[in-house]
């Protein structure tokens, strides 16, 4: 009988990767095609609130990831984050204001705070550490499925009813994840696995927090991410915007084909990462970390929608392998500590601060001076990052612990 409720809890975190995949960020890259082609902003505007969503996650994600290792029924995190996003989203089509954009992707960016690490928490309060690299991708795997999935709906509804249309579809994917939390037994989460305690240890806290975050490690794995993501997260919107400038065309459908290709090659990429993460994270953080600047790169070459949509396959391999490793990497650094949300969440701050200072800084240089440009500027930070993950960070795994 546990063996059932447990199938069904595992097989609720299937729905729900699947469905939250293209609730927790709103309507993304979207957003900047919809204020550029539809009310004619200008690069610099969409730029900004573009980065409050996720400058509004910088402030509050870290308490977020400490009150989710505190508080037990992660299911009601989960299911509010959710609801406030597709609603938050809602806003925006009632109202496409600039005050009204700004108070919607703050609405967006802390409710989105909670969901990686709810997740997160959820997956190793199920199964543990034995099996986390395996569940790690399959989590990944459904996540990207569900992208793809959303993507080409996204990309229909854009085509055929109007980029109006997609707001409403987040909305209805909140509430549907909403219902398949219903799936998962809150009893069935191990509370102190949840939060990255051994099952052995007895107290609350098994370490000092502080201890854990000044790991020489933790800090530079850290300042590799924040790099990574202040180079990552404005390459696809401008990529989007740099199609409508230089095509003059909707470029809602190739929006939608380049994360389509973008999370069809991270599929199996995170079922081969889970596999080959029991080998060792170093290696493939620096796979991940290589890809970026050349995607950059690529991009300066042409405006052409069907060249930059093929780029996106690089996107996927890159993203796909981080998503897994990232989180295993967190783990191997805080297991035993009862931090695993709160390092998480420390991480995710820094790494989302990197990415709103992204589209400020890539919208800005592309204003001022060109698209071409600020691709450059974006691959040079990629490169960084490389380099520093290269002959910085040590091996994390250690099978024997």
């Amino acid at each position: 009988m546990m063996s059932q409720l447990k199938s069904r809890s595992l097989r609720g975190l299937d729905y729900i990767n699947f469905s939250l995949a293209d609730v927790r960020d709103g309507i993304g890259p979207f957003l900047g095609i919809y204020l550029l082609s539809v009310h004619h902003w200008n690069l610099k505007d969409i730029g900004i609130v573009s980065s409050i969503a996720t400058f509004a996650g910088v402030v509050v994600q870290t308490p977020a990831g400490a009150f989710t290792d505190r508080f037990k029924n992660k299911k009601i995190i989960l299911a509010i984050a959710s609801l406030l996003i597709g609603f938050g989203t809602l806003l925006i089509l009632i109202k496409p204001d600039y005050s009204v954009v700004i108070v919607s992707q703050v609405i967006v960016g802390i409710a989105a705070t909670f969901v990686g690490p709810s997740v997160a928490a959820m997956t190793l309060g199920l199964v543990g550490y034995k099996k986390l690299e395996a569940r790690t991708g399959r989590n990944e795997m459904f996540n990207h499925s569900g992208n793809v999935s959303s993507a080409l709906i996204s990309g229909l509804i854009g085509y055929y009813i109007g980029l109006k249309g997609i707001f409403i579809f987040t909305l209805v994917l909140s509430i549907v994840s909403v219902i398949c939390l219903q799936l998962i037994d809150n009893d069935e989460i191990d509370y102190k696995l949840s939060r990255g305690s051994l099952a052995k240890d007895e107290s609350e806290n098994s370490g000092d927090s502080a201890e854990v975050l000044r790991q020489p490690l933790f800090i530079i794995f850290t300042v590799c991410c924040v790099l990574y993501h202040f180079a990552n997260a404005a390459m696809l919107p401008m990529a989007g915007q740099y199609i409508v400038s230089e095509n003059k065309v909707d470029a809602s459908v190739y929006m939608s084909a380049c994360i389509v290709i973008a999370q069809l090659f991270m599929v199996p990429t995170a079922a081969w990462c889970s596999r080959k993460a029991v080998d060792g994270r170093k290696w493939l953080m620096l796979v991940c970390f290589a890809i970026l600047p050349i995607r950059g790169l690529l991009y300066t070459f042409s405006a052409n929608p069907f060249f930059i949509t093929s780029v996106q396959v690089l996107d996927g391999i890159s993203a796909g392998i981080f998503g897994v490793v990232s989180i295993l990497i967190i783990a191997d650094l805080t297991k035993g500590s009862g931090h695993f949300n709160l390092a998480n969440g420390i991480l995710i701050t820094a790494v989302g601060l990197g990415a709103s200072f992204s589209n400020v800084a890539a919208g800005y240089i592309a204003n001022v001076f060109s698209f071409k440009i600020a691709f450059l500027f974006l691959s040079a930070v990629a490169a960084l990052a490389f380099v520093i993950c290269l002959y910085f960070m040590k091996e994390t795994y250690n099978p024997d612990s």
